[in-house]
């Protein structure tokens, strides 16, 4: 089974799943990065793990808010003005190389995994109801059926 960042990469380039994504952190108040790991958690079958998802979160809210989000307020200003294009075009890398390397600290703090005996869906929907802390929105639904395959 893949890293997470190359599972996120994969997710994330699906069909559709870059806008449900997306659409899930601007107007849910979800975070993009730990939604793509509760999919890959589910997809390696792991037990869903209250106290797993309370040190992922608080590892992935400081680095948000100190460092993803700023990046992406900025690139967002620079959005839309050609004469900034090279500068958002920068600040976007940057945004990126962040969420990447975040990825990899995630992923390190999800090893060594338990594994479940229950199916893949059933495993990705665990850790979803974990990562969003009960929040019902039917693009969940979509994104475990897309991420288990």
């Amino acid at each position: 089974m893949a890293g997470l960042s190359d599972y996120a990469g994969w997710l994330y380039a699906r069909p559709g799943m870059q806008q449900l994504l997306l659409g899930l952190q601007d107007e849910a108040g979800q975070d993009v990065l730990l939604l793509l790991t509760a999919c890959w958690l589910g997809q390696r079958r792991a037990v869903a793990d209250p106290q797993l998802w309370q040190r992922l979160q608080a590892s992935q809210s400081p680095w948000r808010q100190q460092v993803i989000a700023p990046l992406r307020q900025a690139r967002r200003a620079l959005a839309g003005a050609e004469s900034t294009a090279d500068l958002y075009a920068r600040v976007k890398d940057c945004e990126l190389a962040a969420e990447w390397y975040q990825l990899e600290r995630l992923e390190r703090l999800c090893l060594p995994l338990d594994s479940s005996t229950e199916a893949t869906l059933a495993c990705i929907r665990a850790q979803l109801a974990l990562c969003c802390e009960g929040l019902r929105d039917p693009r969940l639904e979509q994104l475990a059926e897309v991420a288990a395959g």
